[in-house]
């Protein structure tokens, strides 16, 4: 019996209930005359990878191997063909085209999520009568292999001297891709990662490349009947919220939540991330770095191609909200590697520093900030720092801080500490593709990049809210409920404002404010008159123990405020290990079964 999947029955369902497949473009070739070249001869959507029709990159027009007509594209080892889709991010399409290998020759092609050259993101990867680890190619006669968000995700067989049906259905809307041979579905893949499974980089369907990819003697092929299709009709998302603005009171030391709902009306998949905005501070001149890393001690480079590389830390508004919220980024330093072996830093030409906003799909946002260290101003060996021209207030979202640089031949440019990597401290880019982690899959520990960055100004209160959901994906027609959670745990009484700011995909509605506000009434409670639980010992190096009756729950929070945790109680042994949470003062909002509570201070020593 024939398998037949979803996403299949998906598509001709579509074409059966509203027939809004709609062709974009086909080509036969059987227009041109033999030896002509096809980017130069028909211009857009075909091009070259560099971008240059009519060059030696610009496959031909043959009369040598015809499918359905007297002409196809031959392409040689040499030659880099690229159809260009338009960028989609909304929508399903079918790209379809034959493909004819002649014995003992091989052949391979690629979709990408972003075409821009050397700089492009590769969303699949397919090789015919090869296989691939990665890396490395190994001649394999009859078989073949796809990269799709996994290395390595499938094989499948294939033939010489035959014409292959080839096709592949992107459905941006549903996040999901399909690769058919002669109708039989090969692999089915979340089109959003990349085509090693390495980050997830976003739906958008924008090009297809075809490279001959070995040498002169193994690398010919041809390609037939290249047929792009829209078999979805236009879709895109409507994103809104449920709520105009947030305004709540509180009594002092208390912890209250609300809900907020993110709706998507519209036909396709709706992203958002969302981050509370709690302003700038009043100036100043009080200066305070943020890192992640330790001293360097080691650099790293790649092994082949000399790429253009970004290197980056993500400081998530949590890590940064006690020290540097309401703050303004004023400069940025980068530890200049020598490599051990020749003496020399380990790239070519300037450094480019940037300060990017939080943005979708765990990746930079928009860019706030950039600024140019020429080469000839670089401090070998040594940290390097620039002031850029205007101060970034940082007031919420997760920052971006990289550093761009081209590779020298044989260098190792990239600045290590060689420590236990943090989360987000250690990521990079090559030629403008996906971000990574460096220490993800390495066979060793690398750690955190040495960058750092310098705020200026005053602080302002940056923990009194926070949401349980800081991004997301909603399908059409759906939502998402996020709660919003405001405490005013050791903070004085007055009213705060700060906003929710959500950025999404709706091109209609890119940013979504709601403005909140805390009005923390009343009289602080005294510290000594509230306890009415027993907390021991106090100060603690791990468990305490509470002994009361009622009790429902245990809000644990930091010094700053920031919620830690939150520890359901059973009544029996009412016991907290503190050890895993680090030495320092914390405040325990005890609630009993009534919804009372009670702060006390807790203090864990090392």
């Amino acid at each position: 019996m024939k398998k037949v999947s979803l996403l299949s029955m998906m598509f001709a369902a579509i074409f059966l209930c509203s027939n809004v497949f709609a062709q974009e473009f086909s080509f036969n070739f059987d227009d041109a005359q033999s030896g002509d070249k096809v980017a130069e001869t028909y211009g857009e959507p075909w091009t070259t990878w560099s971008m240059n029709p009519g060059s030696a990159e610009d496959g031909v027009i043959s009369n040598e191997q015809a499918g359905s007509g007297s002409n196809s594209l031959k392409l040689e080892y040499g030659n880099d063909q690229v159809v260009l889709f338009g960028g989609k991010e909304t929508g399903s399409y079918s790209i379809e085209f034959d493909l004819y290998v002649p014995e003992g020759k091989n052949a391979y092609f690629n979709l990408l999520h972003n075409f821009n050259g050397t700089n492009s993101t590769w969303g699949a990867q397919i090789y015919f009568h090869l296989t691939n680890d990665g890396q490395n190619s190994t001649p394999a006669p009859g078989q073949g292999m796809i990269h799709a968000a996994a290395n390595s995700a499938a094989t499948f067989t294939c033939v010489y001297d035959e014409w292959m049906h080839i096709e592949v259905l992107v459905d941006t809307d549903n996040d999901q891709a399909t690769f058919k041979i002669n109708d039989e579905e090969i692999h089915t893949w979340v089109w959003s990662w990349d085509s090693f499974g390495e980050a997830q980089v976003g739906r958008k369907l924008d090009a297809m490349n075809f490279f001959p990819p070995e040498d002169a003697a193994t690398s010919t092929y041809y390609v037939d009947n290249v047929t792009f299709t829209n078999v979805g009709g236009d879709t895109f998302p409507i994103m809104d919220v449920d709520v105009d603005e947030i305004a709540m009171d509180i009594e002092p030391d208390e912890y209250i939540t609300t809900e907020f709902n993110i709706t998507n009306e519209g036909t396709s998949i709706g992203d958002w991330v969302a981050w509370v905005d709690y302003g700038a501070g009043a100036g100043g001149s009080s200066q305070q770095v943020i890192h992640y890393d330790g001293d360097p001690q080691s650099g790293v480079g790649f092994t082949s191609n000399d790429p253009l590389i970004e290197v980056g830390a993500m400081f998530s508004a949590s890590s940064y909200a006690g020290a540097v919220m309401g703050m303004d980024i004023v400069s940025m330093q980068y530890y200049a590697m020598v490599t051990e072996n020749t003496q020399t830093i380990g790239f070519t030409g300037d450094l480019t520093f940037r300060i990017y906003e939080q943005g979708l799909y765990d990746s930079p946002g928009e860019l706030l900030a950039e600024k140019v260290l020429p080469a000839a101003q670089i401090i070998e060996g040594d940290w390097n720092t620039v002031t850029f021209d205007t101060p970034i207030p940082l007031t919420g979202y997760d920052v971006w801080a990289t550093v761009e640089y081209q590779q020298a031949p044989g260098g190792y440019p990239i600045s290590m500490d060689g420590m236990t990597p943090v989360p987000y401290g250690d990521m990079y880019r090559i030629n403008n593709g996906a971000w990574s982690s460096l220490n993800e899959g390495a066979s060793s520990t690398y750690g955190n990049h040495n960058i750092r960055v310098t705020c200026q100004g005053s602080v302002v209160p940056g923990t009194w809210a926070s949401m349980d959901k800081r991004a997301g994906s909603i399908s059409a027609g759906q939502q998402e409920t996020v709660t919003l959670s405001l405490n005013s745990i050791a903070m004085e009484i007055g009213t705060y404002n700060a906003n929710v700011y959500i950025k999404t995909n709706d091109t209609d509605n890119p940013e979504i404010i709601i403005p909140v506000t805390m009005n923390i009434n009343g009289v602080a409670v005294d510290e000594n008159a509230a306890n009415q639980y027993n907390i021991y010992p106090n100060p603690t190096m791990s468990v305490v123990k509470i002994e009361g009756d009622n009790i429902n729950c245990v809000a644990i929070y930091n010094s700053v405020g920031q919620l830690v945790n939150v520890v359901r109680m059973d009544n029996a042994s009412n016991e907290i290990n503190m050890s895993q949470y680090g030495a320092g003062v914390y405040f325990f909002n005890i609630v009993n079964n009534e919804g009372n509570s009670s702060v006390q201070r807790v203090v864990v020593s090392e």
